[in-house]
């Protein structure tokens, strides 16, 4: 008989990992309203497949695998629906800076959008590694249990991810 995951114990496993979950939906998608929807996806289907992970990863890999898959569904439905290139998606950061002056913000928040859209540039295969890797701190050998890639790969799409935006920074005005 399947058991059934208690609401109190999914409610501690959302506290701990929503966080995190939207950053990385968000530094993939750079947009905030699609970030949410999915978001909500990904919880859906963590919680309906709860009862069936059995502990062969970790928790927090075996949740960006979804959502790495949820993203995916969301990128193929997109290009079919409107044959966008990664390039045009939006590429919006939401500032939340308490402590600075508002000029300090606003020179945060340019940064900010300048990297999301240099991710933004970058093909699938260099962008979600950048994002599991730099911005949220996996080490490569759960970035590629995530990511269904051997280790080796995702060190190489590390590597030409950096190259590639060494270059555009280097051009920048």
């Amino acid at each position: 008989m399947e058991r059934k995951t208690p609401p109190a114990e999914f409610e501690a496993l959302f506290s701990d990992h929503r966080d995190a979950v939207f950053n990385l939906l968000f530094r993939l998608t750079g947009d905030h309203h699609a970030s949410e929807d999915l978001f909500q996806e990904v919880f859906l289907k963590v919680y309906g497949g709860l009862d069936r992970f059995d502990g062969r990863s970790a928790l927090r890999t075996w949740i960006t695998s979804i959502a790495l898959n949820v993203f995916r569904d969301f990128l193929r439905k997109k290009r079919r629906r409107e044959a966008l290139s990664m390039n045009d998606l939006p590429g919006g950061v939401e500032v939340e800076d308490g402590a600075r002056s508002p000029e300090e913000a606003l020179l945060a928040g340019d940064e900010r959008n300048e990297v999301q859209q240099a991710l933004n540039g970058l093909r699938d295969t260099l962008r979600v590694p950048m994002v599991l890797f730099y911005i949220e701190g996996l080490p490569v050998k759960e970035v590629a249990a995530a990511t269904g890639r051997t280790e080796s790969d995702i060190k190489v799409s590390l590597h030409r991810a950096r190259r590639i935006l060494k270059k555009k920074w280097e051009k920048k005005p």
